[in-house]
């Protein structure tokens, strides 16, 4: 009896998280409005000769609450594709003299995850992935940046559910613009990483690997 029961708990459990992840209730769609670029860098392979980074010495910040400035995203494949993004969030480049010394803080409020449907969203929290409770920030810290062969590349670490790793962040610099009145300087880049390695769970329904991306614009201070 006891081991019918047990039985049955399982089942159940798994069809929960099957249906958190197969059942299309609600899909995130991005909201961002791109601003266009008055100075757009042109890729090619002479930028490691003339790195666009150089004379951008400052510090340079947006938020989330800035609307239409900035978003990070993020994409689990699996038997359903889980994508969604943070609605709480900081990004800072810090840029001295020297950009190879350069550095990125990022930081995200876990609670604020949001994949477009409220029920996954409160699933997503919980232990086995995100454990918002315990865990209630993301960040990502570099204070180096390197050239890589298509892109800069941010030497840093990544602390989720309370385990920093080393993480190198691939990005590009896509130009300045301005908006409102204010400059600001255009970046995007995308990173994928194990989820099982910052101790969340395997899951029937979702994928290991999760994808990272991102776009800023991000004004002078």
């Amino acid at each position: 009896m006891v081991k019918k029961i047990v039985i049955g708990v399982v089942i159940v459990g798994v069809i929960g998280i099957l249906a958190l992840f197969l059942i299309p209730w609600g899909e995130y769609e991005s909201q961002l409005e791109k601003t266009e670029l008055s100075n757009q860098v042109e890729e090619g392979d002479s930028w490691k000769d003339n790195p666009t980074l150089d004379g951008l010495e400052g510090t340079y910040y947006v938020d989330s609450t800035q609307k239409n400035r900035a978003e990070i995203l993020f994409l689990t494949e699996g038997l359903k594709n889980t994508k969604g993004g943070f609605d709480g969030f900081t990004i800072t480049l810090n840029m001295p003299d020297d950009f190879k010394n350069g550095g990125i803080n990022v930081w995200i409020d876990t609670k604020s995850i949001n994949s477009g449907n409220a029920m996954r969203d409160e699933h997503l929290m919980e232990e086995d992935f995100f454990h918002a409770e315990k865990y209630p920030s993301i960040t990502y810290n570099s204070s180096k940046i390197e050239l890589g062969d298509t892109s800069y590349v941010a030497k840093g670490e990544l602390t989720l559910n309370g385990l920093t790793k080393a993480l190198d962040l691939p990005f590009k610099h896509l130009g300045g613009g301005e908006k409102d009145g204010v400059p600001f300087e255009a970046f995007e880049g995308s990173v994928i990483f194990d989820r099982t390695q910052y101790g969340q769970e395997e899951s029937s329904g979702a994928g290991n690997e999760v994808t990272i991306s991102f776009y800023c614009e991000l004004e002078k201070q």
